[in-house]
């Protein structure tokens, strides 16, 4: 059985790190104006005994170099300011 859980990413250009059950899969990005933050939702398995790995993620803005182990995850979009956010994992 699988389930859908929301993580909150901060908007800075620090590498963060969420615990992730294995073969975990991203289903939406979205950018929250109140937090100025970006939640993500992933679909996890239902196991709450499942072991949780780290994976790292960083926030990059339109025009930023992206480094060549970052794989997309999503982008969303500040509809107040002229700024959009893309989500890379950092892949080892």
């Amino acid at each position: 059985m699988r389930t859908i859980h929301k993580f909150q990413l901060e908007i800075n250009a620090e590498t963060q790190i969420l615990e992730l059950p294995d073969n975990s899969r991203m289903l939406h990005v979205e950018y929250v104006m109140p937090r100025r933050a970006i939640n993500v939702w992933y679909e996890v398995t239902a196991d709450m005994t499942a072991e949780r790995l780290p994976h790292k993620f960083r926030i990059f803005s339109t025009g930023d170099g992206i480094p060549d182990n970052g794989e997309y995850v999503g982008s969303t979009i500040d509809q107040y300011l002229p700024e959009s956010y893309h989500i890379y994992e950092l892949k080892d």
